[in-house]
C-alpha cells in the first residue's frame, strides 16, 4: 500500500514539474535575433551665385592727346561734335573684357556668342573694302601659351571674313567647367581664359593708307560714317 501511494506522488509530482515548465514556455517567448533601422538623410539647393560683368568702355566721344609736345595745352586730340562714340586715326581702346564671378556647386558651361557689324562706307575711293582697325584678342595657345591674335583690316578683302575671324575667335574661348570651379579665375591673362578684346587705329601708316584713312574720314562728313559694332553675350548653363 505504501509503494503504491509513493508511485502515485511520483506521478503527481512529475505531472506538476511538466506544468511548470509548459507553463514558462506558455507565459513567456522565445529568445530572438533583432536589428532594426533608420534612414534618414537631408539636401539643400546646391549653390550657383554667377554674376557675369562686361568691363571697358569699347568706345569713347574723345580720346586724350599722347604727343608728347602737345599734351599740355590740347587734353584732347579727338572729340565728338555730337556725343557720338567715335573711332579715328591714332585712337584705341578696350572692346570687351569679361568678367565672371561665383563657385557654383555644380558644373557648368560657359559660352561667348560674339556679333561684330560693320555698317556704313568700309570703302575706300575705289569702291574696295578698306578696314584700318587693328583687333586685338589674346588667347592660350596649346604650343607657345598666351599669345595675341592680331585681326589686321588691312589684310582683309571684305567685311564678312574679318567679322567670322573676329567672331570665331572670341567664340572658342566657350569652355566647360567641374563642379567647385571659382569662376573669378577665368581671366584674360590666366590659366582659365575668358576673351578681352582691344582694338587700335594706327595714326602714322603709308601715304597710300593714309589716303585711304582721309577718304573714311570725308565719307563720315558726308553723312556715310563707317560704324562697328561689337556684342559678345555671355551664358553660364549648368550642365547636367
Amino acid at each position: 500500500m505504501k509503494s503504491r501511494k509513493t508511485g502515485t506522488l511520483r506521478i503527481a509530482g512529475g505531472l506538476l514539474v511538466l506544468v511548470m515548465i509548459t507553463s514558462c514556455f506558455v507565459g513567456g517567448t522565445f529568445a530572438k535575433y533583432t536589428v532594426g533601422g533608420k534612414g534618414t538623410d537631408t539636401a539643400r539647393v546646391a549653390k550657383f551665385g554667377v554674376t557675369v560683368t562686361a568691363n571697358g568702355a569699347t568706345f569713347a566721344d574723345k580720346y586724350a592727346t599722347h604727343t608728347g609736345n602737345v599734351v599740355g595745352t590740347i587734353a584732347n586730340s579727338v572729340v565728338s561734335a555730337d556725343g557720338s562714340n567715335l573711332v579715328a586715326p591714332g585712337t584705341s581702346g578696350n572692346m570687351v573684357s569679361m568678367t565672371l564671378s561665383g563657385k557654383p556647386e555644380v558644373a557648368v558651361q560657359v559660352t561667348y556668342n560674339a556679333t561684330v557689324t560693320f555698317n556704313g562706307n568700309w570703302k575706300d575711293a575705289q569702291g574696295k573694302f578698306y578696314c584700318p582697325l587693328q583687333i586685338r584678342i589674346p588667347y592660350n595657345d596649346p604650343d607657345f601659351g598666351l599669345v595675341t591674335a592680331n585681326f589686321d583690316g588691312h589684310g582683309y578683302n571684305d567685311a564678312a571674313a574679318l567679322k567670322k575671324a573676329i567672331e570665331d575667335r572670341i567664340n572658342a574661348f566657350s569652355a566647360k567647367y567641374p563642379a567647385g570651379t571659382d569662376l573669378s579665375a577665368i581671366t584674360a591673362d590666366g590659366s582659365l581664359l575668358a576673351p578681352s578684346v582691344s582694338w587700335a587705329w594706327s595714326y602714322y601708316d603709308t601715304d597710300a593708307n593714309d589716303v585711304k584713312d582721309t577718304y573714311l574720314g570725308d565719307q563720315a562728313a558726308k553723312g556715310n560714317a563707317a560704324t562697328i559694332t561689337l556684342e559678345v553675350t555671355t551664358t553660364v548653363t549648368q550642365i547636367d
